[in-house]
């Protein structure tokens, strides 16, 4: 009995249901990528553990007190930890994307109304940052602000 296999030059193309999609986790109430999680852990043992081993002989060549040593070199590797953990924060970025349905388009109308009735209102979009002003727009947010001030409080902001 052989078992033949296909040269991987005469395999087909992956179609796009084929491409592999990465594994998501949920670790403290958050949903990550296992891989990104894996190489995070990986970049912040070896960054941590090398600043602690490393400051650890430094401080004792010069320290004469052994405990003072130690605890200055924990301090080194808990700085260590942060620097690592900033790393991985740059190197991988989130994945997230907000899908918003139809039902949560009423709500932010109501959002929007509840804010206009409040005692200084909903205040005016020309008002906020430049900055703001993109996140809104990011959001697909803007139009709806807009509509709310210029239709008042009756509309909600639903044009």
């Amino acid at each position: 009995m052989s078992i033949e296999s296909q040269p991987a030059s005469q395999a087909p193309p992956p179609t796009d249901d084929q491409t592999p999609r990465p594994r998501y986790l949920e670790v403290w109430g958050d949903t990550v990528a296992g891989r990104d999680l894996a190489v995070s852990v990986v970049i912040g043992i070896v960054v941590s553990v090398c600043a602690l081993l490393g400051a650890t002989a430094l401080f004792n060549s010069f320290v004469t007190d052994s405990s003072l040593a130690d605890a200055y070199a924990l301090l080194v590797g808990i700085a260590a930890c942060l620097v690592a953990g900033i790393v991985s924060g740059k190197l991988f970025r989130p994945k997230r994307n907000i899908a918003v349905d139809s039902s949560e388009g009423d709500k932010v109308g109501d959002v929007i109304r509840v804010l206009q009735e409040e005692r200084q209102g909903l205040g005016s979009v020309s008002d906020l940052p430049a900055q703001t002003v993109q996140e809104l727009k990011d959001l697909d947010l803007y139009d709806r602000f807009v509509g709310a001030e210029t239709h008042g409080p009756e509309t909600g902001g639903r044009s």
